[in-house]
């Protein structure tokens, strides 16, 4: 059942173009590693037809994100590892980039207490992943396989000859990744987001990108940039998705989302895996 937090009035204002309708993929349209399902991708091309656009904002590198929109045959607006690249799809046409510093990964370290720390290279280096295998305490053989990634091993990432990263990932046990958050929290330089592995059971993840670079920001500045304002509705499940429903005017939480999250929507969604999105979505576009 959909539960409504906040039931509130919304002007849409009724114009060939609607607004926004920005969505997070794993956990919210999908929990399939791969694939959206047809039901999602079918309402979604009706409303971009009816005047609505679409946003994808994902933690996912895009050869990886990719897959799950192969679908896809209506444009969109792809936000890529939390915001560090926006593209408009399906032409792959750069808005901007909001990458990391290289020089700053030795704060990421000294912040960490293990080595699973992980730097991706980017869209436009092929989506490479550089890693320590001297420090990687757990066996990324399925990692790689469902990331479809690149690895890129370096004894130090003083090596990464690249001037800016889009994303660094770190993953471990929840208590020893709440601590690297605070400890990443004191440097400006970052943005920093707590999650669930959406894949692995236990596991949580830090993604730390540039601190300009989250999705809620990105989403923001692409609109901006396209000249296409207009009210958003946004869903997510984790807390990288606070920012997308932070500046949502409707915005809607999935039912496993942690309380943090729930805390910002007016409308929790039933369960993934009853295409819960799309009952929420209903909802907030009823009479629009």
């Amino acid at each position: 059942m959909l539960t409504v937090i906040n039931s509130k009035s919304y002007s849409f204002c009724m114009r060939p173009f609607k607004g926004w309708i920005a969505l997070d993929i794993d956990g919210t349209v999908t929990l399939d590693r791969y694939t959206i399902p047809k039901e999602v991708v079918d309402f979604l091309r009706v409303k971009t037809e009816e005047g609505w656009r679409i946003a994808m904002a994902t933690g996912r590198p895009l050869v990886f994100a990719s897959i799950a929109v192969s679908e896809f045959d209506f444009p969109y607006l792809f936000l890529i590892q939390n915001g560090s690249l926006a593209l408009e799809m399906p032409g792959k046409k750069e808005l901007f980039q909001r990458y990391l510093p290289t020089s700053t990964l030795h704060l990421i370290e000294s912040c960490l207490e293990n080595g699973n720390m992980l730097v991706y290279s980017g869209y436009g280096l092929g989506d490479s992943v550089y890693y320590q295998p001297k420090r990687i305490s757990r066996d990324l053989s399925e990692y790689w396989e469902r990331q479809r990634e690149t690895p890129a091993p370096v004894e130090s990432f003083a090596e990464i000859r690249q001037p800016s990263v889009p994303l660094v990932k770190c993953f471990g046990r929840s208590e020893e990744m709440r601590r690297a958050a605070k400890r990443l929290e004191k440097h400006p330089e970052f943005n920093v987001a707590f999650l669930r592995d959406p894949f692995v059971e236990d596991a949580c993840l830090l993604l730390i990108t540039d601190r300009q670079a989250s999705k809620g920001q990105s989403l923001r500045a692409a609109i901006e940039q396209l000249g296409e304002m207009g009210p958003i509705i946004a869903a997510g499940d984790d807390e990288n998705d606070a920012s997308l429903l932070e500046i949502a005017d409707v915005a809607i939480a999935m039912d496993h989302a942690p309380p943090s999250l729930k805390s910002l929507a007016n409308l929790i969604a039933p369960p993934t895996k009853d295409l819960g999105i799309l009952y929420a979505l209903r909802i907030a576009l009823e009479g629009r």
